[in-house]
């Protein structure tokens, strides 16, 4: 595997170096006649610097103010993201750089246009009638569940997750009824249902234009392993909220009266519909949503000052301060190490391959993000033989490892950073059915692919 290189210099002294994204492995020499052993090299001590306010920085916010620390996620975040610019980890410069406009720019344009969606009663009006729909609380997190999964297939998990956060928390609240489950499940589901589709979240249209997959052959592999994977969302959930799932929906508040503004409500059903088409067309999605952001604006008729209030500017800041953190952890070296350490696994069977690759790829991906570790990962997958099921199994695991803490996807991260203003959602309520849903739906997502495998070994 030509990602795996192995000299011995003079001293014969152990390190791994990532160089033109090559692994390069100075170890001492062996005796004669004896196998070159795979020495577990140690990172230079100035690497470590990088690792150590990754660290703290994600200890701080999984732990929150729980134990009288005043920092929230965000502060958590922004005071981590300085520290890898006075480290010296990286310059104010390549900070800038090392945010994604893109995605706060999306994000941005959603929420401009999910306000006003709030504002003209929408999401009250879709509380009401929920009950006509779903009769037991069992039925609503079935509601939930499959329908962000399956359009988050098709419209970006982010998105939907932005949408349907606001009418989950107005459904709960209307009816009397525990937030977290419903909302675990939508963050959850719409991370699962994003695994069936090119178009379902960056990583895959990465991936889908690597592999030049078309939109019919990827769904055809992994709709079974989303729709799977949501079918054991909603067993993992039940197990976890069994004694919030049980009996009907309240009647309290379900026959009230909500006011919408109709020509509000049109002129945002206008929006949402331009964005779909313009998405379809192949336009460009942060440009799209911040266009049509404006747009709404102009037409919508509404104060901004109701709009700004409505607009999340903590999660803008916190992925920003995130982006410049992860940045700092990819600089350490410290994925080339853990890359490495899997590496004996990739020289094996196609089948062993499958179970390396989605095992790497979970810790890898819950620490640099999903769309990172695909980067890092794509040179050495196009190495493989019978590459389409390697990469298949890249979507698969750098998806669905996306459920394994909040922190993990940004699905999860608006969901919770939404939904704090009503409930709160800690980090370890949130990891328990998370990594639990992870490591489940990415064991079936291995079987079955394993199984189109050995079935259909051509391609």
């Amino acid at each position: 595997m030509a990602a795996l290189d192995v000299n011995r210099d003079k001293v014969g002294r152990v390190r791994l170096v990532p160089q033109e994204r090559r692994y390069v492995v100075y170890c001492s020499k062996p005796r004669q006649g004896a196998p070159l052993p795979f020495h577990v090299p140690n990172l230079p001590a100035v690497h470590w610097v990088p690792v150590c306010i990754f660290l703290v920085t994600y200890v701080l916010i999984a732990v929150e103010s729980n134990t009288g620390s005043y920092l929230d996620r965000t502060a958590a975040a922004f005071c981590g993201a300085v520290a890898m610019v006075l480290a010296r980890v990286l310059p104010l410069e390549s900070a800038f750089q090392a945010v994604d406009w893109n995605t706060l720019i999306f994000l941005l344009g959603i929420m401009i246009l999910v306000a006003h969606f709030r504002i003209s009663g929408f999401f009250d009006w879709i509380a009401v009638h929920v009950a006509a729909v779903a009769r037991t609380r069992f039925q609503l997190l079935l509601a939930v569940v499959f329908a962000s999964g399956i359009l988050s297939a098709f419209f970006v998990n982010d998105t939907i997750c932005l949408i349907f956060a606001p009418i989950v928390l107005s459904i709960t609240d209307r009816l009397d009824l525990p937030a977290p489950p419903y909302l675990i499940a939508l963050a959850t589901s719409a991370n699962i249902g994003s695994t069936m589709s090119v178009t379902g979240n960056p990583q895959n249209a990465l991936i889908g234009v690597s592999a030049k997959f078309s939109f019919l052959g990827f769904l055809a592999h992994l709709a079974p392993v989303a729709l799977i994977g949501l079918i054991l969302n909603v067993v993992i959930l039940t197990f976890f909220f069994r004694k919030d799932l049980r009996g009907p929906l309240p009647l309290a508040g379900s026959a009230d009266r909500v006011t919408v503004n109709r020509p509000l409500l049109f002129k945002c059903a206008l929006a949402a519909s331009l964005i779909i088409v313009l998405w379809i067309l192949n336009y460009s999605f942060p440009l799209v949503a911040i266009a049509v952001g404006a747009l709404i604006f102009v037409l919508g008729r509404v104060k901004s000052q109701l709009i700004h209030e409505q607009i999340d500017w903590q999660l803008l800041l916190f992925f920003a301060a995130l982006f410049v953190i992860i940045r700092g952890f990819e600089i350490s070296g410290a994925t080339n190490y853990l890359i490495a350490r899997f590496d004996p696994w990739f020289h094996r069977g196609q089948i062993s391959q499958l179970f390396a690759l989605s095992g790497s790829m979970l810790v890898i991906s819950n620490l640099v993000s999903n769309v990172p570790a695909v980067i890092l990962f794509r040179p050495i997958v196009s190495s493989f033989s019978h590459a389409h099921y390697v990469w298949l199994a890249l979507a698969s695991a750098s998806t669905l490892a996306g459920n394994c803490i909040p922190f993990s996807s940004v699905a999860n991260l608006i969901v919770l950073q939404q939904a704090s203003r009503k409930v709160r959602i800690t980090f370890w309520e949130f990891t328990r059915v998370g990594l639990v849903v992870t490591l489940v739906t990415t064991a079936a997502a291995i079987g079955i692919l394993t199984l189109e495998f050995l079935i259909v070994p051509a391609l």
